[in-house]
C-alpha cells in the first residue's frame, strides 16, 4: 500500500464513530499530523524546525500532540509543540491549532499570522469560522473536516488533492 493510500486509510479510520472527548483529540492529532504530510509550504517559509502552535496552555489536545508526534518528523524537520497564552501572543508557526474554548482568539491570531504562510485549524461546529483553513466539526458522531481551499492559495499553501477530495 502506498503512502498516499496509509494516509487516506488513516483518515478514514478517524472518522469511525468514537465516544468521550479523549477520543476526538487522539483523532484529532492524526488528522493535524497527516495534514503535515498533505501540505506544502513555499520554500521561503522553510524553517529548521516545523513549528506547530496551539492557543490555550494545557490543552488536551497538546497533551495528546506531544504525545502521538514523539520522534516523528516533517520533511526530516523535527515538530515543536509550543503553546500560545492567547491569540495576540501567536508568533511564526507552519501550523496553529485554535480549540473551539480558544475560538475567541482567533481573530488575533489570523492577524500576528495575517503575513506568514501558516495553516490554521480550527474546531468549531457549524460554520467554518474567518481566517481558518481547516475546520474540524463533527457530524452524525463522526469527525470531519472543512478545508478553505481559497484561502489555502492566498496563503501559499499547496493542499494535496487528497485531502482536498477528503474534506466536506
Amino acid at each position: 500500500m502506498n503512502k498516499k493510500m496509509t494516509l487516506m486509510l488513516l483518515m478514514f479510520v478517524a472518522l469511525a464513530t468514537f465516544k468521550g472527548s479523549a477520543q476526538i483529540e487522539k483523532h484529532q492529532a492524526t488528522f493535524i499530523y497527516n495534514f503535515t504530510r498533505l501540505v506544502q509550504w513555499p520554500e521561503f517559509y522553510k524553517e529548521p524546525v516545523f513549528i506547530l502552535g496551539v492557543i490555550g496552555s494545557n490543552e488536551a489536545i497538546t497533551k495528546e500532540l506531544k504525545s502521538s508526534m514523539g520522534d516523528r518528523t516533517v520533511a526530516g524537520k523535527e515538530i515543536e509543540i509550543v503553546e500560545f497564552a492567547s491569540g495576540a501572543d501567536v508568533k511564526k508557526c507552519h501550523l496553529l491549532f485554535v480549540p473551539e474554548s480558544k475560538s475567541g482568539q482567533l481573530n488575533r491570531a489570523v492577524a500576528a499570522l495575517s503575513n506568514q504562510p501558516a495553516l490554521i485549524v480550527t474546531e468549531n461546529q457549524g460554520r467554518q469560522p474567518t481566517g481558518s483553513v481547516i475546520n474540524f466539526s463533527i457530524e452524525d458522531g463522526k469527525l470531519g473536516i472543512r478545508l478553505d481551499q481559497e484561502l489555502a492559495e492566498a496563503k501559499k499553501l499547496l493542499v494535496s488533492r487528497q485531502l482536498v477530495n477528503f474534506s466536506r
